[in-house]
Formats: C-alpha cells, sequence, structure tokens
C-alpha cells in the first residue's frame, strides 16, 4: 500500500470501453415528456488520491474494471426511472406497463432496467454510477481516495456530473 503524502493528484479517466448505448425519455413534469429516444453515453472519472513513494497513486485498473463493468450493465436496455413520481411502473405479461399522463406504455421486461432514479437523465445517471463506485468503501480507504467525479455525456457538448468528497 502506498504511504499518504503531502502531494496529491487527478487521475482522469476516459476509455473507449468505458460508454454505453441506451433508450431513455426525460420527464419534465406531470404532463410533458420527451420521445422514446437514444444516446451513445460516454462515462469519465476523475479520481484524486495522494501520490505514494512509488510515485503512484493506485492501480487505474481496479477503478477502470468497475466502470466497464457498470457501462456493460446499462448497454442496450432502456432505463427507467424507477424513483420518478410521475411514472406508475408495474408488471404485465413480460412486460413494464408505464402510465404516465393519459397514455400506457409497454416494454419488455427482457430489455428494460428500472434503477433507482428520479430521471433518466445525465444528471442521474452520473448520481447512480458515483454510487456504484462509492459502495466499495474497502477500496476507497485502501487508496486514500479524496474524491471522485463521474461525468455522463449523452453527446457531444451535453454532460452532467456528479462528484463526491471524502468528509
Amino acid at each position: 500500500m502506498n504511504s499518504p503524502s503531502n502531494r496529491f493528484t487527478t487521475i482522469r479517466l476516459a476509455k473507449e470501453y468505458m460508454k454505453f448505448s441506451a433508450a431513455h425519455f426525460t420527464v419534465f413534469s406531470a404532463t410533458e415528456r420527451e420521445r422514446l429516444h437514444g444516446h451513445n453515453f460516454t462515462v469519465t472519472a476523475e479520481i484524486e488520491a495522494p501520490v505514494g513513494q512509488d510515485g503512484l497513486a493506485f492501480n487505474y485498473r481496479l477503478y477502470k474494471d468497475k466502470l466497464k463493468l457498470y457501462c456493460q450493465a446499462l448497454d442496450e436496455y432502456l432505463l427507467l426511472p424507477g424513483k420518478s413520481p410521475h411514472l406508475e411502473i408495474s408488471k404485465n405479461n413480460g412486460c413494464y406497463q408505464v402510465n404516465f399522463d393519459h397514455e400506457t406504455l409497454h416494454f419488455p421486461i427482457a430489455d428494460t432496467h428500472v434503477l433507482p432514479l428520479l430521471n433518466s437523465s445525465v444528471e442521474e445517471l452520473s448520481a447512480y454510477i458515483l454510487n456504484q463506485l462509492l459502495s466499495s468503501h474497502t477500496d476507497l480507504n485502501k487508496h486514500n481516495i479524496r474524491r471522485i467525479l463521474i461525468n455522463v455525456s449523452s453527446g457531444p457538448g451535453q454532460s452532467g456530473s456528479s462528484e463526491w468528497q471524502k468528509g
């Protein structure tokens, strides 16, 4: 294990495989939503930690591998926000039945992920991925991680991020 020093670095991870393609729709209010559509989402991470006496902060592979798995788990699915106050989601004949305003939508369960999100937005997706990364407290403590920023982009010039800082 690297010894903490007075020098900190920010490691930026933006590998080609840190991406996922997914369908979604953003809900704006109880009566307004986007049409169902898809994006090629990209994920980047910034991880701040002390530089050890060996000139390294930590083995990046651990975090690259985790982010790759999180992206693969979302790839080629319809993403539904399970905590949306404007959607009623239930299961019916192998489908998720989604009631919104005065319409009913049906999506195959096998092609859909209902996530613990308020909306299927880049803001919420970045928080979701960050929370998955934070669930590994052992690694964070082992590497003396001070800050993590996760950015999710739905296309050039459009992204949202979520940040954690050690308290």
